[in-house]
């Protein structure tokens, strides 16, 4: 138990939902509540609001805390260094927190110093002890998702969700929240049915928005979809790198209408940031153009470009998931050497995430484009059960599978391709660009079933 209204300071204030804070005065919580509410909307103002809470008082705990886990939410190499270096700050000021900052302070130095399935624990403890710490929901939520862990993100929510009451501030967010650990569970209905209840209290929540997306999504309810992302753009547009992800929704809905340019200039056009270095942009993009090329578009030196920016961060190993995605960049420009760094360097970090997962699947990247597609083929459906492990949404993970499908079809393997393509027809009836693929595969066997795959194809895809 943490006792987490403990303290030993005198200088303690509540929040407005009684939490309490140790901090010098109340105008650094009510800033420190200002910079949940802009993390809560994904808001590109929140790092001015952290630097309003140290002007208020330079040794509020919870405030190096959250710096530290800022720099820990951008999966950098760099920032880990100034994450560790805000848990040394932090550690300077938890002789007076509460027991409940102090776990926030020992799960930062877990965290950034690699130790992430500690962390999450002491995340959802906190959580279970009290319910209205924004901060520790927020990041057992991250926490779940990048573990794969679609049933204990949800729980995560509903351990909290009895004590809040539509009156509580961020109730809405907390809807939002739900909403996503809904639609990762498949409970579809239920999902949108909160997330768009979130976004009727507070229509300025990307996440929400988001969550609603995602379902939208995995019912192939694609022009709706379009239509929804596109209606509610007036309150996403300005998150912050959130706002690309948003975007790849929209694109992933044009692929699956088979409108490919439309796609393309959407990468060229919004999704594609020069200057932008996020582990979340590069996925999002990267997986947009495997998926073009899985229809056969020349995406000419785009991934040139990707690569440019991963070819130096092939030894940070803050996520799994970021990993694969980066051996992904540097095999589809040759670069095996950065592949095998993300799978040799580091060795201590990731365990046996890395070693069991991870790692194969990175060398199935490199072995997808050096002619080796059979070895591919076999690794990733060896994997197949286990890719969830790496983290991320049903939708991106959606990429390994055509992956697989891919790989089988260049090995020579059609009778599995078939295989998958027919068993994805029917999870995913109305998806055009599968009963292309299959009409492909059918037509290579001499299968007069092909007519039929594209006939069903003709019907979904845009003309």
């Amino acid at each position: 138990m943490l006792c987490i209204n403990g303290s030993g300071s005198d200088k303690v204030f509540k929040d407005k939902c009684g939490l309490i804070h140790t901090a010098a005065n109340q105008q650094a919580v009510d800033a420190f509540e200002t910079v949940i509410d802009a993390l809560y909307r994904i808001g590109t103002n929140t790092g001015d609001c952290l630097k309003a809470v140290f002007e208020a008082d330079p040794e509020m705990p919870m405030a190096h805390c959250l710096k530290g886990y800022f720099f820990m939410f951008m999966a950098s190499g760099p920032l880990r260094l100034r994450a560790r270096k805000a848990h040394q700050e932090a550690l300077k000021f938890a002789g007076g927190a509460t027991a409940r900052e102090r776990a926030h302070i020992k799960a930062l130095g877990l965290w950034s110093h690699d130790d992430k399935a500690a962390a999450i624990r002491l995340w959802d403890d906190i959580v279970s002890e009290y319910p209205f710490d924004t901060v520790a929901l927020r990041l057992g939520h991250f926490g779940h998702f990048y573990d794969g862990d679609s049933v204990a993100m949800r729980k995560c929510m509903e351990t909290t969700f009895p004590h809040w009451q539509r009156s509580h501030p961020g109730y809405s967010f907390l809807l939002g929240m739900r909403a996503f650990a809904f639609e990762e569970c498949g409970d579809y209905a239920a999902a949108e049915k909160l997330g768009r209840e979130g976004l009727d209290l507070d229509p300025v929540d990307p996440w929400a928005i988001h969550a609603v997306s995602h379902v939208m999504e995995m019912q192939e309810r694609r022009q709706e979809g379009i239509d929804w992302i596109t209606g509610h753009q007036a309150h996403w547009q300005g998150a912050n790198n959130f706002r690309y992800h948003v975007l790849w929704h929209r694109a992933l809905m044009y692929w699956g209408l088979g409108d490919f340019d439309a796609v393309l200039a959407i990468y060229d056009d919004q999704l594609w940031d020069p200057e932008s270095d996020e582990y979340a942009d590069l996925c999002n993009n990267a997986t947009v153009l495997l998926r073009l090329e899985y229809v056969g578009v020349d995406v000419g030196d785009r991934w040139q470009n990707l690569h440019a920016k991963v070819k130096a961060r092939t030894d940070e190993h803050i996520l799994m998931f970021a990993d694969v995605h980066f051996a992904m960049m540097c095999a589809a420009t040759g670069d095996a050497a950065g592949v095998r760094n993300l799978i040799e360097s580091s060795p201590e970090i990731g365990g046996a995430l890395r070693n069991d997962v991870a790692a194969p699947l990175c060398q199935a990247m490199l072995d997808y484009r050096t002619d080796a597609c059979g070895q591919a083929q076999s690794t990733l459906l060896a994997l197949r059960g286990r890719i969830i492990e790496i983290g991320g949404s049903h939708a991106q993970r959606d990429v390994f599978e055509l992956l697989m499908i891919e790989a089988s079809i260049k090995a020579g393997d059609l009778a599995t391709a078939r295989h998958m393509l027919e068993n994805r027809s029917q999870t995913h009836p109305r998806d055009g660009v599968n009963w292309n693929k299959l009409a492909d595969v059918l037509s290579s066997l001499g299968d007069e079933a092909a007519n039929q795959a594209r006939l069903q194809a003709s019907g979904l895809l845009v003309a």
